[in-house]
């Protein structure tokens, strides 16, 4: 395959954020070690259920584990919360009750915890949910109460279907993501349309700060170091998870939008570098492609399936549609790009292709469903 080394790098330094005025010079995305056997966890979206699908793997080459995932399967969950180990999901067990199941990939455990019973209100939308070792979170509203008290942030403890308590809220809930003791929440004033990052102390069950983040912010994410990145279109933040302060602030020349926000998965590796995807334009014929953002340098590659991919692999062989997850093999050193196929098979398959400084197709798995994430050990 051909390999078009200034192109990388123009493409680069054409997304680079624009908070130094230093050279940057392109590394690795990971820089590790190579050649080990790998096991990945896909889990694949079909017909309306998740499930999970084994690989084994090597930097060589991908086959397919006949044996069945300790995951199992599910309806696929309106609210998921995903770390480098760990996913967990809200699921209604009856018209008054639910429960949230926390699955290890490491060890391939699973706790399930009966968040809400029969004798909770009925008429509840669970917004988000979370998790930390020994607790659950889920963050709803409560849909027939008053104004004042219509948003709560439940806490359960893992092992005990009696240990739960709610902290109310006066603004929606959107997202919750956990670092350290803390839980951050972010919301949605409804009054004026702007959005807060509210923390809950998980020893106290207290809230303890708030930071106002102004409009229209996309998400926000837990990176390697256990800080919180607040995701705009047009810049970053970067909060310490830890003391709550703003560490920086990235701005983006207009046309240089990295986009992580947008996207619908994100995998930090080790590193600190994010792997997700990036929301095209008259770039590419794909809706969206892999992307990886390095945080330290404030740049952005782009893996055009153009570049890496023959008209007739992507159109015949392999039948890319789009992308519908990214993620990293540190073992092997491969991005992993789980992607649907074209028209309504409601299939998927799974790419693997070496990183920059020399980006190259290594192989290709197909995969009886939509890949949605994908876990590796």
């Amino acid at each position: 395959m051909k390999t078009y080394s200034l192109f990388w790098m123009l493409l680069a330094c054409v997304i680079l954020g624009c908070s130094s005025s230093d050279d940057t010079e392109l590394e690795n995305p990971g820089e590790t070690e190579t050649g080990a056997d790998a096991d990945y966890t896909v889990l694949v979206s079909a017909s309306g259920t998740l499930s999970g699908v084994l690989l084994n793997a090597n930097k060589d080459v991908i086959t397919l584990n006949p044996g069945s995932s300790p995951f199992g399967s599910t309806l696929n969950p309106e609210q998921t919360y995903i770390d480098a180990r760990h996913f967990t999901f809200y699921k209604e067990t009856s018209s008054c009750s639910g429960e949230i199941t926390k699955h290890n990939f490491e060890d391939d455990s699973t706790e399930v915890v009966t968040i809400f019973t029969n004798s909770d209100p009925c008429d509840i939308l669970v917004k988000a949910v979370a998790h930390s070792m020994q607790d659950v979170y889920a963050a709803y509203q409560v849909l027939s109460a008053s104004k004042d008290e219509r948003f709560f942030v439940r806490l359960a403890t893992i092992g005990s279907d009696d240990d739960r308590e709610d902290i109310a809220l006066d603004k929606e809930p959107l997202q919750l993501v956990q670092s350290g003791n803390h839980l951050f929440i972010l919301t949605f004033n409804e009054d004026d349309g702007k959005n807060a990052l509210v923390v809950l102390d998980t020893d106290s069950n207290e809230l303890i700060h708030e930071i106002n983040l102004d409009v229209d912010v996309e998400k926000i994410a837990k990176n390697s170091e256990g800080n919180i990145i607040v995701s705009y279109p047009e810049l970053h933040l970067e909060i310490n998870g830890s003391t709550m302060g703003v560490i920086s602030t990235i701005r983006y020349d207009d046309g240089k939008e990295p986009k992580f926000g947008s996207s619908k998965t994100a995998h930090f590796d080790i590193l600190g570098n994010l792997y997700y995807q990036w929301t095209t334009d008259s770039s590419s014929e794909y809706p969206t492609v892999p992307a990886v953002y390095d945080f330290g340098s404030n740049t952005a590659i782009l893996y055009f399936y153009e570049n890496f991919l023959t008209p007739e692999q992507r159109q015949f062989q392999f039948e890319i549609g789009d992308t519908s997850t990214v993620a990293f093999d540190a073992k092997n050193n491969l991005i992993l790009i789980g992607y649907s196929k074209s028209g309504s098979s409601g299939q998927g398959g799974l790419l693997r292709i070496k990183p920059i400084p020399d980006p190259e197709f290594v192989d290709n798995i197909d995969l009886p469903g939509v890949p949605y994430t994908i876990f590796v050990k």
